[in-house]
């Protein structure tokens, strides 16, 4: 599936992905995922929704786990947490007035749930999606932003009020109010105590004046980004067991299912197993090969010998377990069809 390739597993593996119902039809309307071999020719999205041959610096990114309903034009996330924080690990006055309303969605349901009520209603900043970073510990989560702590507070009550409807008792409790990004705290403790050293102001006046940065917050192209990023939160509820999923997959799993072999009489799955594989292989119908299967039996029932020794007369090389074809580990074991000696070996009169 191109670029939806969560696990990296390999396109032969999400090829075999079962997408029906609702999912099936976002799928078909994404067209990032559908165009993405062109990349490795030097295409990338522009921010206009078209692809170019362009530089890397120009690409719309939709490798990201976050639907965003509306952005805050007046932050440049790129350039603040991913350039100035992780390089010298100082916290913008940007950041620092930055307040998120942030909440732990339960399952893949509420999320899909809660991105029409931030498309639908909400007036602010807004995104939600799947939660992959491994010191976060919650699957899916959901942000809001403001300004101030004032308005932090008027969001995060919103938010309260539109969550106790749409959402559980259980999401309702997780909501919480925050200043800026968690990677902040766990490096810089609490963050009530931030503050800019004089050497941290010198460096973000050098940058304001000698870097050129197009700003990371500028809006997410919806029509193209929305589609593949749900397309990848139905992998990751799959791959973490979240089976709320199958509504909106037309009750598909997303995977085929695999067989299991730990319940049930071993001779019959053994008799299963060489029916299945006589199809697979030489393409015969079940039905015949089952009918060759009791006329083996009735054979052997019949003339008083063991499978062992059908396996030879047809030719099987009975030293080797490659070369082996053991008709006993195909049939079920019932005296009253093989007969009471067919385990026995054969005397030769």
């Amino acid at each position: 599936m191109g670029m939806m390739e969560l696990g990296k597993a390999g396109p032969k593996i999400y090829s075999k992905m079962q997408i029906q119902g609702q999912m099936g039809k976002i799928a078909e309307q994404d067209v990032v995922n559908l165009l993405a071999p062109l990349t490795k020719y030097g295409f990338g999205w522009t921010k206009s929704g078209v692809m170019e041959s362009v530089s890397p610096r120009m690409y719309e990114t939709f490798d990201t786990p976050w639907c965003h309903a509306r952005h805050l034009p007046n932050k440049n996330c790129g350039l603040d947490h991913q350039i100035l924080f992780n390089t010298w690990g100082i916290v913008h006055p940007r950041c620092m007035s930055c307040w998120k309303t942030c909440m732990g969605l339960k399952n893949f349901d509420e999320l899909m749930t809660w991105r029409k009520v931030q498309n639908n209603e909400m007036d602010f900043a807004a995104k939600c999606g799947i939660e992959l970073r491994d010191y976060t510990p919650r699957h899916y989560g959901a942000y809001h932003y403001a300004n101030s702590i004032e308005e932090g507070r008027e969001i995060y009550e919103k938010v309260v009020k539109l969550a106790n409807k749409y959402l559980s008792e259980e999401t309702v409790a997780t909501i919480i109010l925050k200043r800026a990004c968690t990677e902040y705290e766990i490096h810089k403790g609490p963050s009530a105590t931030w503050h800019l050293t004089e050497l941290d102001e010198r460096i973000i006046k050098a940058i304001d004046c000698f870097v050129s940065y197009p700003n990371g917050t500028s809006g997410q192209n919806k029509d193209l980004a929305h589609p593949h990023v749900m397309m990848r939160w139905l992998l990751w509820a799959h791959s973490n067991s979240d089976m709320s999923y199958l509504p909106y997959n037309g009750d598909t799993p997303l995977f085929p299912a695999i067989m299991t072999y730990h319940n049930g009489d071993i001779q019959s799955l053994k008799h299963d197993i060489g029916i299945l594989t006589a199809e697979a292989k030489h393409k015969m119908t079940p039905e015949l090969t089952d009918n060759f299967l009791d006329g083996v039996a009735e054979f052997a029932k019949t003339n008083n010998i063991d499978m062992e020794y059908l396996g030879t007369a047809l030719g099987y090389d009975t030293s080797s377990p490659h070369g082996h074809l053991d008709y006993s580990a195909m049939l079920k074991t019932d005296p009253e069809v093989i007969g009471e000696g067919d385990n026995e070996p054969r005397t030769d009169e």
